[in-house]
């Protein structure tokens, strides 16, 4: 008779896929970092752009304005963030 499959495999780890999680979010950590600096720019800018417009009754030119800013300062903050994760990484 043959053993069973159970029998001659060593189990894992109970642990051993929670720590592979967490060393993998750790390692995304500064990717996902990144990517919201990114989105809060345009979300933050946006936002007071159109809260601007309609203090100021100037719709939709702050808004416009808010979301063009915020993408830009956006992408800088983001390309500034995977610069850094590069020097890191070499």
């Amino acid at each position: 008779m043959a053993a069973t499959k159970d029998a001659k495999e060593p189990k894992e780890p109970a642990g051993a896929s929670v720590g592979d999680a967490s060393s993998s979010y750790r390692k995304a950590g500064p990717y996902l970092d990144a990517s919201w600096q990114l989105s809060g720019a345009v979300v933050v800018w946006t936002l007071l752009g159109w809260w601007l417009d309609r203090k100021l009754g100037t719709s939709p030119w702050l808004l416009v304005s808010g979301s063009v800013l915020g993408m830009g300062i956006g992408f800088y903050l983001f390309f500034r963030a995977l610069a850094a994760i590069d020097k890191k990484g070499s």
